[in-house]
């Protein structure tokens, strides 16, 4: 099976040395892909700049920001059809559209440093789309797509609604990141809001891939 997936986070830049991001490190997502390159799987792993840990197993391409993980997504689609596409990557709801900082107004990344002496600096955001949404519509085939979605602190009813939310995955595979620390750190695969599957990190790429089988032969 052709396999894509997408891993790490995205850093939205205000200039050459400052960017938003988030906590993710690609941990997980370089797991599941060496995993699944064991398996005899062609896995590629679109992978952030900034990531921590990253697969060793198979081919890598990196982002930065969400507009390049959105480009390299659309481009591995238009060259190569993949049979199952993950979509694990922490990607930034909003990027930085305009920065006021001692009574200018700059745009993001246009200067190597903002000058630090203003008492105070404000950040426009602008709010992105939601790229898992798109997928399907930037793929040549109809490839399943597993989609991540991760809470924090969130209940039960909350993490399900929070995977009903999710448009455009034949799957959600829900964690929480108040369990990240936890040797049990579970994962919970939703299928239209409805759960269906619960099991931990060791587990995960195998029953991905069982998840995978169901959606296609459905």
């Amino acid at each position: 099976m052709k396999i894509l997936i997408t891993l790490g986070g995205t850093a939205e830049a205000l200039d050459g040395v400052r960017f938003i991001t988030n906590f993710s490190s690609g941990a997980t997502g370089s797991f599941i892909a060496d995993e699944l390159s064991k398996k005899g799987h062609k896995v590629k792993a679109l992978c952030s700049k900034n990531a921590k840990v990253l697969p060793e197993l198979c081919e890598k391409l990196f982002y930065s920001d969400f507009k390049s993980l959105d480009l390299l997504i659309r481009e591995a689609l238009k060259e190569e059809d993949f049979s199952l596409i993950i979509h694990l990557a922490a990607v930034s709801d909003f990027s930085p559209c305009a920065i006021i900082c001692g009574g200018r107004e700059i745009h993001p990344g246009e200067e190597k440093k903002i000058p630090s002496d203003a008492e105070e600096m404000t950040v426009k955001l602008k709010r992105n789309f939601k790229i898992v949404s798109r997928i399907k519509d930037y793929a040549a085939n109809n490839p399943v797509v597993a989609a991540f979605k991760l809470t924090n602190g969130a209940t039960e009813e909350q993490s399900r609604k929070a995977a009903a939310k999710v448009e455009g995955a034949d799957f959600v595979i829900h964690n929480d990141l108040s369990e990240h620390t936890s040797k049990e750190r579970k994962f919970t695969f939703y299928k239209q809001g409805f759960k269906q599957k619960i099991c931990p990190l060791k587990d995960l790429p195998e029953q991905i891939l069982k998840s995978a089988s169901e959606a296609i032969n459905a």
